[in-house]
């Protein structure tokens, strides 16, 4: 009692509490009473769009997949569409995910022809559903039936919703429930329930397809928690829902034979009315197959006699099912007539699935019943009828069947002795059936009965002994089961073999004959080895059957292969040789040897033989026969059988004088092979040609007589005697052309040499040609050379046509008629029609009548030309006006009321849309060029009105040559993609459009007609053009056709349809006509389709017809890439891609831009490596559509991701490849480095060791138990006890702070770490609340736990951005750990500073959020503020904008990373936990852990807590000075632009220099640095401009920049924009040699530099000035002035280069000496010293000295380590290898290496010395052999 009163107290301030911070109660939220906040609305369900790939993922992830095929073209796809968008939530409800794909191509893998289509995949394997897809109902329940999830042999898993609306909506299911997945994962069977349900399971699946089949659904499903609804116990179980009720099977689950009984016994013994089951034909055949007692009814619901009959039966359903007997019927008279139920209504008894028909009164249900009942109990022999017993045959099962006669005295006797043995047969597994019917009988051979055959695998024995001595006839059978004769057969008998059996060996033989009996004994020895090779042998005495077969000689062998007789020649009595034959027969393929009788057998049943006529004691015979063993195998893969006859006589037959000789045979019909019958090449190309193609047949005079007679048209050429080379050999050539139009019209053209049919049809001179109509001859006269004359002569009408007479015709024939012709008549008849024929007889009356009114009348009896022109019936009359039908419905008797008919339609006129059926439909389609077709529903209200507008049309497009229709085909209309009534659909040659306007109004339908009529798109090009076009078009795609070709106008036509939507890609379609060109393109035959990518082709091999099969192909990234450089692409052509393509990175570009190419050139190098990641790069030079994605300088580069509808933007440096290509592939996979797993002592260590460390607490397996629902109830349970127990003491205490602690409650209940409450370890989740919230909170956190795995991929994703900040980041599953520092609840993130623990109390799941929080709790530590809109303007118009990004705000809520030190409540929650820790002996860690957080929570100043805001503040600092350097500085809060530059963490600080970004990765809180960083030159630079600066930035650009180029101007100069202009193309030059470029317009500042007049140019090499004296206005010799060499270097100093100035010194220098260093590294700087001063030296040894920090290119010239010397000598590079401190030995190496010459040797100086040697003596000899000169000649005078 003492404590009451404080407790009474405590409760009335939690509720002032609770009333003063309402936002605060019930677990921190900020509704209030009465203003609940409106929930946002909930996005319309859209039906995702996927592409090929995603398909195939989603298959390979999804069980049930539901796929909407639609395309482009399809009008009626949008309607459809809206439709299934209504019930896309109700399918993801039933765990079937529902897409849509517009991709034909891949349509057509999966059997999708027409749009828009619906396919299911379930587990993979496809459906089509082929319903009315408007009705999105039907399409929710098939996808949610039973029967769309049935799975051939496999029992379909189902989930909870399913399951629960399957049982609604299905009369019978069997549902097998298995433990969990998690349970028992896939091919895991370490549990033995797991083994018990895989077992049970395998054995199920084989009565799955019973099942199916009797009306019973059967699924499984994995829901432990289901089944203990049901209280099944154990798992497997099955579960048995009939009509709703389920019942459980007790028996044992792997007995399938005892399941399938239970389940049958149960489908209708449960039944309320007193119903026999009504089932259908595949199901009885289940039910015969598994029920021991079945009676069927056969009945006719239409017939009276039936239904009184079953409502008798309906009495005695339930005394069957009492005695076990089941009772179906069925109303299937073909499955009567299969039983051999000829009069309905029957009943049928099966016992054990031997059929016995009750033949008593059937009114008499008490009889029946009796009569059942004896059958259940008395055994005696069944009987059957014919069917019943070929069905068991056929089975191949053993039975033995009586034929007899009931009304014969000695059947009785006999049958009365067999039933004694009925037993024993069954004993033996022998049915014993008995059978009365005399002509089944025969079939077999019986003439006399009673007889007993005994069949077994299919063949007969007959019993030639006493059928009433039963012993023996027992003894026989016995013998029969075990013994291995071979089976006596009758002829009847042995035709029935060869058809049903594939592989037959017969000996024909005598059993009076000795020869006979001894190759008989023989025989027996192999009869099991044939058994074992499925070849069934059989015997038959029989010489009249042996005769049929062309056999004289007895005995003999025949094999039968598929019905192709084999006669063995060898010697019968060694049965190993034919055993062998048999078996080679079998594997391989020989020409077999036949008998003319049995080639006739074969001409008429096979529809393709070659018959070999030969002599086999010829030896060129044989040696042809031979050769032609060779292409056997071939004939026979193309379906042609060939055989071989030695038979002189057979061959006259055919009029075959000379042997060897080939016939082919096509239905009958013979050719004669007249080449070279030893070239079998040549023979198979005929044989394949006659088969493939129609050819005049060479035939002979016998078998030109029986072509006239058996065909009603027959064309003859007879030739004579005719050579080749001959007159008539180039006649018969020319005539070959027209057999195909002949062969289409059902005309058989043949040629013949031979002349007696010709001397008897008064044929003298030759060549003639006769034609021969229903046997009637009539010669043709006109010129036989003229092949079109010829082909006009016979099928024009009047040479068809014989006077007085009804022409008959084929179904060839009658096409063509009813295309050539306005009006016919066409009687349809059935050959051997009697009535028929009297028909015929009366309208041979009118038949002049109607050729008076210029009407044909023809008749035709083809096989099923009643369905080819779907007829309600045969015989038939039709009128054809125009191809429009009506059919007579009159007396087909009265030809007058038929002649009057038939005047009134011919002149009549129609003013209406004719109607038309699918036949005619079809004839259109294929042979009108324009035609409109109005589909419509008859149960459709508006369909009339609607017609009769458009009647007011008709007459119009007939005049624009528009055949207008309708058709109320619905089925049709499905096929083409009409779901939706009414509809329009235009079709010009063939190619369908479909109308999607106001289909009421008449006029803007006739527009429509004719604006389709009018489109002709397609430029005609010439040869001049095509090339004039593979030459400037990037993307061209010319049509190939040939202009006489009939089909190319409607090839064009669907070309015509995407010829302005690939416009839009930028690809030009043409068509052309040169047949040069084709064929140059790979096109010997057009049309064809060949695309030309910048001058490369390739050629399309699909369907050409299919335009949007072209488009996509045309359109298809891989088709339009081109070569290995980045593709330039356009907007529609990226969307394209973007759809295509998981992963895109663009380079947004323009032709302006100065700096894009050298970006692009840099970029152009990571595109095969971007390929290899799965990336796709292209570029786009679209100003506009960059904006759209907010780039507003250019260049940029923008990565797309599929997870992400806003792409990043790029803000790094665009001149590093390597690092843009490191950031796409992070962009692509940012879960590259994943977190490392510690667990242990190893993690304890690095806790401790580390400064700064997060560690993610987290177990899979845990959290997958806590997600079951028996463990959640567990749990739950433990902890309502626990609250009983305490009596509510620890929920006050959680409500009201006081000693209870509020995780102890929260931790007390759960099952994982019960003592943790009761130790009071901090808990990281948050506080419990009020006693009856438990429950609830505990099952969320189940739920939540269940986001382990998901969570640490999150995490994942800034594992590198803790590195980068001095976090480590770990991950552990080790529970002890866990349990020590106080983590119960999973996943957890604990963060450890200096061995200090803080937990993470936010959404772990929003990884940015987790990483500030990170970086907040290791650094601890504000401008004017804009929006999104007016950031874009200022991006774009000012040159210097640094952006700080500011975190989000969170309604009045502190960020995650300020809550844990900040919130008023963390000191008190401190306080009572240090209260409760004292109470408890908890560990020392957690006690010192508590005080150390608050002390520092104590002298924490709040405003420090938000990071940002101090930032903030130190930026403030540098705000001003920024604004002298020109910089504009202001900050932002949208983090969804935030992303947009790949900003993942919160605040950041992004640069813009006109417009390019770059993201600063320094320290924000060193505002000194970000200043430094700020105006740096190189973060300075622009991309199009030289950059203005100010003084202040001149001063600092002179500090620190060792090559500066500076040009003074004013701003009123009109000069200094001229020359700025021409500056400005070399300001990107300039910076690829490493020279700073900016202007400035400051006099004050051009007289420091001492600079007098304006505009100046002045280069500063580390603040030296050079003036240039030059022309400014010639720019190419401002940039070489620049990088000279003279104006480059410094004296007594070595000059810094990069790659582009050190490609030009070595172009420049032929002495080169390049020191590689690298910056801040020891001995770089020490060589660098030393080498300083040898530079003087090496100037007057004429070496240029250069340094350059660049690893990357020393490797370029070999060098693998650094500091390095390399000397270059005309390019040419040697390395220094020795000391590079020692300047003296650098210098020497230097000056050997300057003035190295080629070495001379001892050799080389011996040489020398000769060679001068040999010149001294040489000369020494001249000198000395010198002859004297002679005296000079005395002058006269001194003579």
């Amino acid at each position: 009692m003492t404590l009451a009163r404080p407790k009474t107290l405590a409760l009335l301030v939690c509720a002032l509490l609770a009333l003063s911070f309402p936002g605060h109660v019930n677990g921190g939220g900020n509704n209030k009473k009465g203003s609940q906040p409106v929930p946002p609305p909930e996005p319309e369900a859209v039906i995702e769009e996927v592409n090929a790939k995603q398909l195939e993922k989603l298959l390979a992830d999804k069980d049930y997949v539901a796929v909407f095929w639609y395309a482009r073209s399809c009008v009626t796809c949008d309607k459809v569409l809206a439709e299934l968008e209504k019930i896309d939530d109700d399918t993801d409800s039933f765990g079937v995910d529902f897409v849509k794909i517009n991709d034909k191509r891949l349509a057509k893998q999966y059997g999708i022809k027409n749009f828009p289509a619906l396919t299911y995949f379930r587990e993979k394997e496809p459906i089509i559903y082929d319903g009315d897809l408007m009705d999105e109902e039907g399409v929710l329940d098939f996808l949610t039936s039973l029967e769309a999830m049935d799975l051939p042999d496999r029992i379909e898993e189902v989930n909870s919703k399913i399951l629960q609306k399957i049982i609604e909506d299905t009369d019978f299911v069997a549902v097998l429930f298995c433990p969990d997945h998690e349970t028992c994962p896939p091919r895991v069977m370490d549990k033995q329930q797991c083994r018990k349900c895989a077992k049970a399971l395998q054995e199920l699946e084989n009565i799955d397809d019973e099942a199916d089949q009797l009306g019973i659904g059967f699924v499984k499903i994995h829901d432990e928690a289901l089944a203990d609804e049901y209280n099944l116990g154990n798992l497997p179980a099955l579960v048995y829902y009939r009509h709703q009720t389920p019942i459980i099977y007790e028996g044992e689950l792997q007995r399938e034979e005892d399941v399938l009984e239970w389940l049958v016994q149960n489908k209708s013994t449960g039944d309320e009315d007193d119903v026999i089951e009504d089932v259908t034909s595949k199901t009885l055949s289940t039910l015969i197959s598994n029920i021991d007692n079945l009676v069927v009814l056969f009945y006719d619901h239409g017939n009276d006699d039936s239904m009184t009959v079953l409502e008798e039966l309906e009495q005695i359903d339930d005394d069957c099912d009492k005695h076990g007997i089941q009772f179906v019927k069925i109303d299937d008279a073909k499955a009567a007539a299969d039983y051999g139920i000829e009069s309905i209504p029957a009943i049928v008894y099966f016992e054990k699935e031997i059929p016995n028909v009750y033949d008593g009164d059937l009114m008499d249900e008490e009889q029946i019943l009796k009569w059942l009942l004896s059958q259940l109990e008395r055994d005696e022999i069944e009987d059957v009828t014919d069917e019943m017993l070929d069905t068991m045959i056929k089975e191949g099962r053993v039975i033995a069947v009586l034929f007899y006669d009931n009304n014969d005295k000695k059947s009785q006797k006999v049958l009365e002795e067999l039933e004694n043995i009925d037993d024993e047969c069954d004993a033996l597994g022998i049915t014993f059936v008995k059978i009365d019917n005399p002509e089944e009988a025969v079939e077999y051979g019986i003439n006399k009965v009673p007889k007993l055959i005994y069949f077994e695998k299919g063949i007969p024995t007959i019993y030639e002994g006493n059928l009433e001595d039963e012993e023996k006839l027992l003894k026989w059978l016995t013998d029969q089961t075990s013994s291995d004769q071979i089976e006596d057969i009758t002829d009847e008998m042995l035709d029935l073999i060869i058809e049903k059996m594939p592989h037959v060996a017969v000996l024909f033989y005598d059993k009076d004959q000795k020869k006979s009996q001894k190759i008989l004994a023989e025989l027996e020895n192999i009869d099991d080895e044939c058994d074992q090779n499925d070849i069934a042998f059989v015997k038959i005495d029989d010489d009249k059957e042996a005769k049929e077969w062309g056999i004289d000689e007895i005995p003999s062998i025949v094999l039968f292969e598929r019905g192709i007789p084999h006669i063995y020649e060898g010697d019968l009595m060694k049965e190993d040789e034919l055993l062998g034959w048999l078996v080679h027969q079998k594997r391989y393929s020989e020409i077999p040897e036949v008998t003319d009788e049995m080639k006739d057998k074969l001409v008429e049943n096979t529809e393709h033989l070659a018959v070999i006529f030969y002599d086999k004691d010829d030896k060129q015979d044989m040696r042809i026969l031979n050769e032609l063993e060779n292409i056997d195998d071939e004939l026979e893969k193309e379906g042609i059988v060939i055989v071989r006859i030695d038979n002189a006589a057979e061959a006259k037959e055919y009029g075959l004088d000379h042997l060897p000789a080939l016939i082919y045979f096509e239905n009958k019909i013979p050719a004669l092979y007249e080449g070279d019958l030893m070239n079998e090449d040549e023979v198979l190309e005929w044989l394949l040609v006659q088969k493939k193609t129609a050819t005049i047949e060479e035939v002979t005079d016998e078998i030109l007589v029986n072509l006239i007679n058996e065909h009603e048209y027959v064309v003859v050429f007879f030739t004579g005697p005719c050579e080749p080379g001959e007159t008539c050999d180039h006649t018969l050539n020319a005539l070959e052309s027209i057999d195909d139009e002949l062969d289409e019209a059902g005309i058989i053209f043949v040629t013949t040499e031979d002349t007696g049919v010709a001397k008897k049809y008064n044929v003298k001179t030759y060549p003639r040609l006769v034609f021969f109509r229903n046997r009637d001859p009539l010669h043709f006269t006109g010129d036989l050379d003229d092949e079109d004359e010829v082909l006009a002569w016979i099928t024009d009408d009047e040479t068809l046509e014989i006077p007085g007479k009804i022409e008959e015709v084929n179904v060839k024939m009658l096409d063509k008629i009813l295309a050539e012709n306005d009006h016919v008549v066409v009687f349809f008849y059935a050959e051997g029609d009697k009535k028929a024929q009297k028909i015929l007889n009366e309208l041979e009356n009118i038949d002049d009548e109607c050729e008076e009114k210029d009407i044909d009348f023809v008749k035709t009896s083809d096989d099923d030309i009643d369905k080819e022109y779907d007829l309600p019936g045969l015989p038939a009359l039709a009128f054809y006006r125009h191809k429009f039908r009506t059919i007579y419905t009159g007396d087909l008797m009265k030809e007058e009321e038929i002649l009057e008919w038939v005047i009134d339609l011919h002149e009549s006129t129609a003013d209406v849309i004719e109607s038309v059926d699918r036949k005619t439909l079809q004839v259109l389609i294929n042979d009108v060029e324009h035609l409109a077709v109005f589909f419509y529903d008859d149960e459709c209200e508006s369909c009339s009105d609607i017609l009769e507008e458009l009647e007011n049309i008709d007459d119009d497009t007939d005049k624009h040559g528009i055949q207008f229709v309708k058709s109320n085909d619905v089925k049709l209309a499905h096929e083409i993609g009409i779901f939706a009534f009414p509809a329009l659909v235009y079709y010009e040659t063939g190619v369908p459009i479909m109308y999607d306007g106001n289909i009421a109004s008449n006029q803007d339908v006739f527009n429509w007609i004719l604006e389709q009529k009018a489109d002709q798109s397609i430029q005609l090009i010439d040869r001049d053009q095509l090339f004039e076009y593979i030459g400037t078009k990037d993307f061209l795609a010319v049509v190939f056709y040939k202009e006489d070709d009939p089909d190319a106008p409607r090839v064009l036509r669907h070309i015509e349809l995407i010829d302005d939507e690939a416009a839009e890609y930028g690809i030009y379609i043409v068509k052309m006509h040169d047949k040069l060109m084709a064929k140059k393109y790979g096109f010997r035959n057009p049309p064809g389709l060949t695309y030309f990518r910048k001058g490369k082709y390739i050629n399309y091999d699909g369907d050409i017809d299919d335009e949007e099969e072209v488009l996509d192909w045309l359109t298809s990234p891989a088709n339009m890439e081109m070569t290995d450089h980045i593709e330039q692409v356009n907007r529609k052509m990226f969307e394209k891609i973007r759809k295509n393509s998981d992963y895109v990175a663009v380079i947004f570009y323009s032709d302006e831009c100065k700096q894009c190419p050298r970006v692009l050139a840099e970029v152009e190098h990571i595109d095969d490596e971007a390929d290899k990641a799965g990336i796709d790069f292209v570029k786009i030079d679209d100003k506009q559509m960059a904006k759209e994605y907010g780039v507003f300088a250019l260049p940029a580069i923008v990565f797309f991701k599929p997870t992400s509808k806003e792409p990043v933007i790029y803000a790094g440096d665009l001149y590093e490849e390597e690092q843009i290509l490191t950031w796409l592939i992070t962009q692509k996979d940012p879960s590259g480095d994943v977190i490392e797993d510690l667990e242990g002592d190893r993690l304890v260590h690095l806790i401790e060791e580390s400064g700064s460390i997060a560690v993610y607490f987290w177990n899979k397996t845990k959290c997958d138990i806590c997600n079951s629902k028996a463990a959640r109830k567990a749990r739950l349970k433990k902890e309502r006890d626990q609250h009983q127990q305490e009596g509510g003491a620890a929920s006050a205490a959680a409500a009201f702070g006081s000693e209870a602690d509020p995780s102890e409650a929260a931790a007390g209940g759960a099952e994982d770490a019960p003592a943790a409450g009761a130790e009071g370890e901090v808990a990281p989740g948050p506080a419990a609340a009020p006693q009856d919230a438990p429950a609830v909170k505990q099952d969320d956190d189940a739920d939540g736990c269940e986001q382990c795995t998901k969570v640490l991929e999150e995490l994942e994703n800034i594992d590198d951005d803790c590195d980068k900040h001095g976090i480590t980041f770990v991950k552990t599953r080790d529970f002890s750990v866990a349990d020590g520092y106080g983590v119960h609840e999973y996943p957890a993130l604990v963060y450890f500073e200096g061995g200090i623990p803080n937990v993470f109390e936010g959404e772990l799941s929003e990884e940015e959020e987790v990483l500030q929080w990170l970086i907040t709790q290791k650094t601890e530590d504000r401008i004017e503020l804009i929006t999104r809109q007016m950031l874009e303007t200022m991006v774009e118009e000012t040159q210097y904008l640094a952006v700080y990004f500011l975190p989000p705000e969170r309604n009045g809520k502190q960020p995650a990373f300020c809550r844990s030190f900040c919130s008023p409540s963390s000191l008190k929650e401190s306080n009572l936990t240090t209260t409760k820790t004292t109470k408890h002996s908890s560990s020392q860690f957690v006690q010192n852990y508590i005080s150390r957080k608050r002390k520092r929570i104590e002298k924490q100043d709040k405003i420090n807590c938000n990071i940002c805001d101090q930032i903030l503040e130190g930026l403030e600092l540098i705000d001003d000075e920024c604004d002298v350097f020109g910089i504009h500085m202001v900050k932002i809060q949208d983090p969804q632009l935030a992303k947009r530059y790949s900003i993942k963490t919160f605040p950041a600080l992004v640069y813009f220099r006109n417009g390019n970004p770059l993201l600063f990765e320094g320290d924000l809180q060193n505002e000194q640095s970000v200043l430094e960083w700020l105006i740096d030159d190189d973060n300075r630079e622009l991309a199009d401009e030289i950059e203005e600066v100010n003084e202040r930035m001149l001063d600092r650009l002179m500090a620190e920049s060792t090559l500066l180029v500076v040009f003074f101007y004013d701003d009123d100069c009109a000069e200094c924009e001229e020359i700025l202009e021409e500056l400005e193309e070399i300001d990107g030059e300039a910076d690829m040699f490493g020279i700073d470029f900016v202007k400035i317009a400051s006099i004050q500042a051009a007289k420091k530099y001492e600079i007098v007049n304006i505009p100046s140019l002045v280069y500063f090499r580390k603040q030296v000035p050079v003036l240039y004296d030059g022309d400014m206005h010639q720019h190419d010799k401002v940039i070489t002035w620049l990088t000279s060499q003279d104006v480059f270097e410094i004296k007594n100093e070595i000059e810094e280069v990069n790659r582009k100035m050190l490609d030009k010194l070595l172009e420049e220098n032929e002495f080169l000496a390049v020191f590689f260093y690298e910056h801040n590294q020891p001995d770089s700087t020490a060589a660098l010293e030393k080498l300083e001063n040898i530079d003087s030296e090496t100037d007057n040894l004429d070496i240029t000295f250069v340094k350059m920090a660049d690893s990357r290119y020393a490797k370029k010239w070999g060098v693998t380590k650094l500091p390095a010397m390399v000397y270059f000598r005309r390019r040419f590079p040697s390395i220094y290898r020795g000391d590079l401190l020692s300047e003296d030995e650098v210098l020497e190496w230097l000056r050997k290496n300057r003035f190295r010459q080629p070495e001379l040797n001892i050799f080389m100086y011996a040489l020398i010395a000769l060679a001068v040697a040999f010149v001294v003596y040489t000369a020494f000899l001249l000198q000395c052999f010198k002859p004297a000169p002679p005296p000079p000649v005395q002058h006269p005078k001194q003579s």
